[in-house]
Order: C-alpha cells, then sequence, then structure tokens
C-alpha cells in the first residue's frame, strides 16, 4: 500500500518475456528462478496516512545500492519478469543493480545501476496505490449475488467507468504495464499482466455471472475464472491462488466482490505473483485492456 510501484509485466518489447492466459498465451519464465515463496506484503509506510476508502497516490524516489523497502521489492519483480535474475528482498543489493544497468541498456540508456523517476516516466510506469479497510461497494441485485466472505475485500466504486470495466480488477497495491500483444511461445500476449502481492484481492470488474472456473490447477492459467456482464463480454483472470467460497459456475457476482486473489499457478509457477487479466468484448476475441485499466485506475493518468 501506498509506496512506489514499478510498472511491471511481462513484456514490452520482443526481448522481454512473461505472459500468461488461458485461451492463448503464457508466461515464458526464467526456468533457472527458484520459487520466490510467500510474496512481501503490501504494507503502508509509516509516512503515510490513509483514510479507509480512499487510494493514496505516492511520489516516486530515487533507487540505488543500499535502498530498502516494499518499493525496492517492486522493482524487483519487474526485472523478473523480463527475465533478469534477481532475488525478490526489498533490499538493493549488487545483483539487482548488474539487473537494472542490463535493462538501461536495453533501453539504450547509460547503464548507471539507478532507478530515477525519469526512467520509471520512460517506462510508462502506472502507479496505483489502495487503502485498506475500503468500504463495500453497492451491488445493482445483491440477492442475486453471492455474499462476499466476512472479511473479504470489496474494491470501492470511484465514479470512473470504462467503457467495460466498472472498478479495477486488483484490490490492493499492483503495477502494470501496456504488455498486450506481446510475443510469447504460444503467439502474442492477449491480455495485461497486474503485478501483486500474492493473495491480493481480486474483485468483479462488472455485475455479471462466473461462467466456469477451477479450483485444481489446469492448462496455461492454473487456476482461473471465466465471467461475463449483462451485456455478454467475459473476462478472463488468471494465475489466481484462490477462488472465493461459495462461487461456481452459475453465481451471480456484484462489481467490486471479491472473487479471488492474485497468485502465479499454472504455468506462472516460479514466477512473480500476477493476475493476467483479459477483455472479450461481446464473447468473441481479446482486446488490449490498458486503456479500460486506465480508465479505472484512481491513479493512472487521462488518456
Amino acid at each position: 500500500m501506498g509506496l512506489v510501484a514499478f510498472a511491471t509485466t511481462l513484456s514490452l518489447a520482443p526481448s522481454l518475456a512473461l505472459s500468461v492466459p488461458m485461451p492463448s498465451s503464457a508466461p515464458v519464465l526464467p526456468t533457472a528462478a527458484p520459487p520466490e515463496g510467500a510474496a512481501l506484503p503490501a504494507t503502508a509506510s509509516s509516512s503515510l496516512v490513509s483514510t479507509p476508502g480512499t487510494t493514496t497516490p505516492t511520489a516516486l524516489r530515487t533507487l540505488r545500492l543500499g535502498s530498502t523497502g516494499t518499493d525496492v521489492a517492486d522493482l524487483q519483480r519487474v526485472l523478473r519478469s523480463r527475465g533478469l535474475r534477481v532475488s525478490v528482498d526489498g533490499s538493493y543489493g549488487a545483483s539487482t543493480r548488474t539487473a537494472v544497468r542490463s535493462l538501461q541498456k536495453r533501453l539504450r540508456l547509460r547503464a548507471t545501476g539507478v532507478v530515477t523517476p525519469a526512467l520509471l516516466r520512460r517506462l510508462g510506469i502506472q502507479v496505483r496505490t489502495v487503502a485498506s479497510g475500503t468500504g463495500a461497494a453497492p451491488a445493482t441485485d445483491p440477492a442475486a449475488a453471492v455474499p462476499a466472505p466476512s472479511g473479504a475485500a470489496v474494491a470501492p466504486v470511484t465514479g470512473r467507468s470504462g467503457q467495460y470495466l466498472k472498478v479495477f480488477p486488483v484490490n490492493g497495491r499492483n503495477t502494470y504495464t501496456d504488455d498486450y500483444g506481446a510475443p510469447r511461445g504460444q503467439g502474442a500476449h492477449e491480455g495485461n499482466d497486474l503485478m501483486a502481492a500474492r493473495g491480493t484481492p481480486v474483485v468483479a470488474v462488472a455485475d455479471g455471472v462466473i461462467d466456469r472456473l477451477t479450483r485444481v490447477e489446469t492448462g496455461l492459467g492454473g487456476i482461473w475464472i471465466w465471467m461475463s456482464d449483462r451485456a455478454g463480454n467475459e473476462y478472463y483472470y488468471a494465475h489466481l491462488d484462490t477462488i472465493s467460497p461459495g462461487l461456481q459456475p452459475g453465481s451471480r457476482v456484484a462489481v467490486g466482490q471479491q472473487i479471488g486473489t492474485v497468485g502465479n499457478t499454472g504455468d506462472a509457477r516460479y514466477g512473480a505473483p500476477h493476475l493476467h487479466f483479459e477483455i472479450h468484448p461481446g464473447g468473441g476475441g481479446a482486446i488490449n485492456p490498458y486503456r479500460e485499466l486506465l480508465a479505472v485506475d484512481p491513479d493512472g493518468p487521462t488518456r
């Protein structure tokens, strides 16, 4: 919560790797990377004061050798997602500096090993932080929706809306970039990867119904959900860690209701936890979700 989250995913250029979904593509992860174990929690900085139910914008800081914190861990996740070997430990050591220099060389920048706000802007990084204790989003048809478990997170509805999305799919600190169409072993990437700590709540982006799901890892997406809204648009959530109790095919869900948690199941195993998210208008082919994500991201730029 509340610190700098560096964009991520798995690729903005042919040299960058990782992906995922069920329908077609999947992350190509560095096989030598060891399991990360439990992801670092998205804890608030002592310098930030958050009001429940709000988002907290944060200033970017320069990261260099000796820096520590959750923002360093976010950077390390970005580096890992781009095929660079580095541990996600929140400590900016020699291996992290080496990986940063490699990334800077790819971008034809001076290889200083220092991550500046200017570099973050060059990468087109989006930062989104969500305060804890978010309030419940009103359901259009609460009687038809599966009640969220006690204490389950519900994404705040801010009044911002895209053509398809009514709320951001990850209710917690996350980072993402426009990696739609990036080359993968199985073909072009058909969604965007939202990098977040394991266990971060994943929510319904619209009022709708669960079409199909699996709580047992299967295929490229591992543990995944397909849901559709009332207009027949479909949404695909992949690499989940868990699916909320009580959900099953045919269950109605309300916008903002938690339906699962972020993980790294399927072919994302051994990679950084993230949600692979797709939009299929009218149940057809996938479109780039990036502008829709920006439209419902309270801290995203207006484009």
